[in-house]
Parts: structure tokens; sequence; C-alpha cells
């Protein structure tokens, strides 16, 4: 044990001498690139798994310091640090619960039922009412990713609600559905338009100022697609109001995909804030936390709704095609 403890101060000491290596270099940039790529392959020649795991972390690290380098300063807290007796936990274990729930059962190809709509509905108003009271506290920018993503919250709900009402054992008459879904488009269409008129003109701003960051800017190009396909949803939607029901007479279980798309968004857009909320911490900061919100928010998802719709009668793309009765 003694030997053990020598070991984990030893390593916590190499961490911070590391970052201040990162930051000096970060500040100096004629001296960056080839001397932190070529101490890392001396290090990791010959190493133990738990020098190869140390070796990982300082590749993070090396990213952070070329992309942002005042993550370094940020000292990396163990989870045992935030705060647990909470409301929040509660309602995102139940959150979380519900996605495990749902990746299992889409890929076994059972369809969603309405007491899952109501379950998440009920989990989901209680998460963010949990939040809000914290919101002010946050910066500007953070302030505004959380507004938005209640809205889209919102929408995601009302969509899931529509679905659901169009399956063959509709959960709610489409004459309550369909007001509710266009009410939501609006909201969806307005969070967007605040969310993105902010960030992107941020953007511009800080290209302006000489701190333009493009893997940030990467990313929200991604984010700017992805919710661009709900857009061109939605715009299909109030553009022909029996466009939906025409693409669920050629293909019956049209509605089940686009249940499953909305309960996997309802978990995927809170998830990412609780991970913006564990940078803030000091818990999983920097490209560490950016891995993770990419994998388990959009690879893995997209991955398991492309596998539905090679398994049941629906599409994920090819409706944006089709047109309804207004264009017959």
């Amino acid at each position: 044990m003694p030997e053990r403890h020598a070991q984990d101060v030893e390593g916590e000491q190499h961490r911070r001498e590391r970052r201040t290596a990162l930051r000096a270099q970060a500040s100096s940039p004629e001296q960056r690139p080839a001397s932190v790529a070529s101490a890392e392959q001396g290090r990791g020649r010959g190493a133990t798994t738990r020098r190869a795991a140390q070796a990982r972390l300082e590749d993070f690290q090396a990213v952070d310091a070329s992309y942002n380098p005042t993550w370094l300063n940020i000292e990396e807290k163990p989870v045992s640090s935030l705060e647990w007796a909470h409301s929040q936990t509660g309602w995102a274990a139940a959150a979380t619960a519900i996605y495990a729930f749902d990746m299992v059962r889409i890929l076994a190809l059972v369809p969603p039922t309405a007491v899952e709509a109501v379950a998440v509905g009920m989990i989901y108003f209680g998460l963010y009412g949990s939040r809000y009271q914290d919101i002010p506290r946050l910066e500007p920018h953070y302030q505004v990713s959380f507004l938005a993503s209640c809205g889209w919250t919102f929408y995601a709900w009302a969509s899931l609600l529509h679905a659901l009402a169009c399956s063959p054992t509709p959960m709610l008459p489409l004459s309550i559905a369909e007001p509710l879904h266009t009410a939501a488009c609006v909201i969806y269409l307005l969070s967007c338009l605040y969310f993105y008129s902010y960030h992107w003109g941020r953007q511009v701003r800080h290209a302006l100022e000489g701190r333009f960051r493009p893997w940030f800017a990467a990313g929200l190009a991604s984010l700017t697609a992805v919710h661009s396909l709900t857009v061109g949803h939605i715009w299909k939607m109030l553009d022909d109001p029996g466009w939906f029901s025409t693409v669920a007479h050629i293909y019956p279980d049209q509605w089940q995909w686009i249940a499953d798309t909305r309960l996997l968004e309802l978990y995927l857009t809170a998830a990412a804030l609780f991970l913006v909320i564990l940078h803030l911490r000091g818990v999983l900061t920097g490209t560490k936390n950016a891995a993770i919100v990419f994998l388990g928010t959009v690879i893995l998802p997209t991955a398991a709704l492309f596998l539905e719709t090679f398994s049941i009668d629906a599409v994920a793309w090819q409706h944006y095609f089709m047109v309804g009765p207004k264009y017959f």
C-alpha cells in the first residue's frame, strides 16, 4: 500500500508538471509540436498498462493545449466531488435507465409504448425543473444552450406523442396530437434561431478577435446539420399536413422510427448538458469530455437507429424527398 500511494503521488506530480509544460508550450507557438510528440513516444516505449493509460491522458491534454490552453488550468477532480445529494441525481438516473432500456429495445426491434411516452414526459419535466434554478449562475453561452435545450426537448416529446398517435394503437387522437405538434414546431424553430444566432455570432466575433477555435466550429456545424434534419421534417409537416400520413401509408413502421428517434433525442440533449456541467465542475474536462459526447450521444444512437431502419418497414432519409396530397 505505501508503494502504491507513492506511485499515485508521483503520478499526480507528473501530471501537474505535464500541464505546466503544455501551458508554456501553448503560449509560445514556435516550440510546440515536435518536442511534445517525441517526449511522449520516448515514455511510451516499454510502458506498463498504468503508464499507457497515463500517456493517453497526456494525449488528451496535448489536444486541450492546442485547442484551448485555459482548459489546462482546470484541476481534474474525482466524480465523488460532485454534490450527488440533489434532486437532479434521481431524475438523471431515471433518464439514464430509460435510455439504456431504449437502446436494448431498439436493437431488439420492439416498438415503444404509451407508458414510456408518459414516463419520459414526467422524467424530463422533473430533470429540467431541477436544473433551472442553477442556470442564472452560468456564463451567458451556457444559459443560451440550456434554454434552447428546453425548447428542443419539448418538441421531441410532442413529436413522440404525434408519432404514437399515428401508430396502430394510438395513445392520443390526431385532433389533439397535431395541434400540439404544430405548437412544438414553432417552439423548436425559435429555439434553433435563438441558439444558432448566438453561437454562430460568437464564432464570428472570435474570428475577428483572433481567437477562433476551428474544432468548436466544426462541432457546432455538425450539430447544425443534425438539427437541420428536424427542421426539414418540420418544414414538410407544416407545408403539407397530409405528408406524414402519406409516408406512413407507404412505410407502415415509420411512426416507430420517428418515436424512437425522439426518445433518444430527449436523453442526448440532457446528457450533453450534464457533460457541460461536469466540465464546469472540473470532472471529465476538455477533450475527454468532448470524446464521450461524440461517441455516446452521436455515434452509438445513430448506429442503432440506422440498424432499425434496415430491419423494419421505415426509412431514415428517403421521406424527405416524398410529397403529400398537396402536390398530387
